[in-house]
């Protein structure tokens, strides 16, 4: 044992619906299988690998990890049957296991460590990750239940089970839309594949996620980002029409959650920390340095600029120019002179996209945004 907690990770199944064998499916460079495993272990989970039709694939066609497999030989029976095997496999040394089905595969590293910390915090509950107010998976369940999962001879399986201790749940609110995610048709898995793509980048739903139910973001702040946001969209569309490749799902999530950590010491870096953390370190990099673009470094991806760009030109809700944003009257004299510095930086940053588009900024952006 390397952990306190493991993992029962359930491939038995037939994948009747999927006329596909869900466990192997390709996922990047390795199976569904080998994508939801890893993901335990990155996290110091140990994994109990369920297996039961299609056996010998399985084991010949997932990644040797250092894992347990075990065979449930009446795996017609269903999931139920699955975790049940796992649990009279797993040692009694764990404090709690996670369940999770092998077609939930994008699980993120994040979710699964914030599941951790809330069962340190409590350990006698049932802990259940939510997104957008829904329960997903996968739960992690404290060991002091598993004689009552053994032992369960109703319908129901394992869901009926935890309903019995309902008392004991405790909701933890992710920015993982994964934890809903299933593979039950060929139509899922090509979704699945779509999402897997831009895997560093929140949704639209994550990012709410993240500033309403996690963070908190307060509504005049949210406002802003969400200005931010539509000023850096304009920019980075026109960037785009004029021929250069811009990622526009970064611009987005990166000008929504540019702040973050509004309120906390260097709250860029902060920011940037916080959302490598949730696993999102393309957006991360993006805010770690939108406010003064690390003090003048300009050799940047296109899209850190834009979003850096576009922060300079909204004031609260506002759209203003680079020198309403940057007002050094209200300064004491000590600190005129770094704003002085920050604002030519914009204003060269500016001059770089006009120059790159060929017309004035305000050209595409005062027109478009009010």
């Amino acid at each position: 044992m390397s952990t306190p907690y493991a993992a029962i990770v359930l491939a038995g199944g037939l994948s009747s619906r999927m006329k596909q064998f869900k466990p192997l499916l390709p996922l990047g460079d390795e199976t569904v299988s080998d994508h939801a495993i890893a993901t335990f272990i990155g996290c110091g989970v140990d994994v109990l690998l369920v297996i039961g039709h299609r056996r010998e694939d399985i084991e010949a066609g997932i990644r040797k990890h250092n894992i347990r497999i075990v065979y449930n030989p009446d795996y017609l029976r269903g999931m139920f049957g699955s975790v049940q095997t796992g649990l009279h496999h797993l040692e009694p040394v764990y404090r709690a296991f996670f369940v999770l089905p092998v077609d939930i595969p994008l699980v993120r590293p994040a979710t699964i460590n914030r599941l951790i910390q809330a069962a340190i915090e409590n350990p006698d509950k049932i802990i259940y990750p939510t997104f957008a107010g829904a329960r997903g998976h996968p739960p992690l369940i404290p060991t002091s239940l598993t004689s009552a999962i053994l032992k369960w001879d109703k319908n129901g399986g394992l869901k009926a089970v935890l309903k019995e201790y309902e008392k004991s749940a405790l909701e933890v609110p992710t920015a993982d839309s994964f934890i809903l995610v299933d593979i039950d048709t060929s139509k899922d898995y090509t979704t699945l594949l779509e999402h897997f793509r831009c895997y560093q980048v929140p949704t639209d739903e994550e990012c709410q996620a993240i500033l309403t139910d996690i963070y908190k973001l307060s509504p005049p702040r949210n406002r802003h980002c969400k200005k931010v946001a539509e000023v850096a969209g304009v920019i980075g569309q026109g960037m785009k029409t004029a021929g250069f490749d811009v990622d526009l799902e970064t611009v987005k999530a990166a000008s929504v959650l540019h702040d973050i950590a509004k309120g906390r010491s260097r709250h860029d870096a902060t920011g940037g920390k916080i959302l490598r953390e949730l696993g999102f370190g393309k957006v991360g990099d993006i805010v770690a340095v939108h406010s003064d673009l690390a003090g003048g470094n300009t050799a940047l991806p296109l899209e850190a600029k834009i979003v850096y760009l576009a922060d300079k030109l909204v004031k609260g809700e506002k759209l203003v120019s680079i020198e309403e944003r940057y007002d050094h009257l209200d300064l004491p004299p000590e600190h005129q002179a770094l704003s002085l510095k920050r604002q030519e930086v914009a204003l060269n940053v500016k001059r770089e996209f006009e120059r790159l588009l060929g017309c004035s900024l305000e050209s595409i952006i005062f027109d478009k945004i009010t």
